[in-house]
């Protein structure tokens, strides 16, 4: 019951991820053209686009928050296991796990920080664009509750997959992957 609804949210978290990733490949493909329009207008028409500057720093947000929640599910964040990883298996698991706690902590006071950044400029617009400045902030919060949501279902992965951390030669975090054997 434990392992299946392990599966369940690992399972969600997956669905997750790929619209936070299509939100950041959003962001960088209308990031380019805004750029292209911004060296036109200076250089061409001689009359810089000013909502480029305000437009651009929602976008780079959009890019690097959601991206990076994504990232915790599919450990391709930047991360040193050399240590860890050649530690024996169960060791391994236990510093793996005491790792993701820590991050499960960190992504709930980045939650907490984005809350409170969205809830202190939202009555305030930005220059030029006209909308919320509270806006840049919910990238932050919505990394948050992704970097928290990916390290307890991994902290549940390393619980519900003991037995195969238990019988393999080397720790890896591919190990509880249901496609790795």
């Amino acid at each position: 019951m434990f392992s299946s609804f392990t599966k369940l949210l690992d399972r969600l978290g997956g669905g997750i991820a790929g619209v936070l990733n299509l939100i950041g490949g959003l962001a960088l493909v209308a990031l380019i053209p805004t750029f292209a329009w911004l060296v036109f207008g200076r250089y061409v028409l001689n009359e810089t686009p000013t909502w480029v500057e305000q437009v651009s720093l929602i976008l780079i947000v959009l890019i690097t928050f959601p991206v990076a929640a994504a990232c915790m599910r599919d450990n391709s964040h930047l991360s040193v296991s050399f240590f860890r990883d050649s530690l024996p298996p169960k060791i391994a698991a236990i510093v793996a796990a005491i790792s993701y706690a820590a991050m499960a902590w960190f992504g709930y006071w980045m939650l907490i920080g984005g809350l409170d950044l969205v809830a202190f400029n939202w009555a305030k617009t930005m220059p030029i664009i006209h909308i919320s400045d509270g806006w840049r902030s919910v990238p932050m919060a919505v990394c948050g509750a992704g970097i928290m949501f990916y390290s307890v279902v991994h902290i549940l992965k390393i619980i519900t997959g003991w037995k195969t951390i238990s019988r393999a030669g080397l720790y890896h975090d591919d190990l509880l992957n249901k496609d790795v054997e």
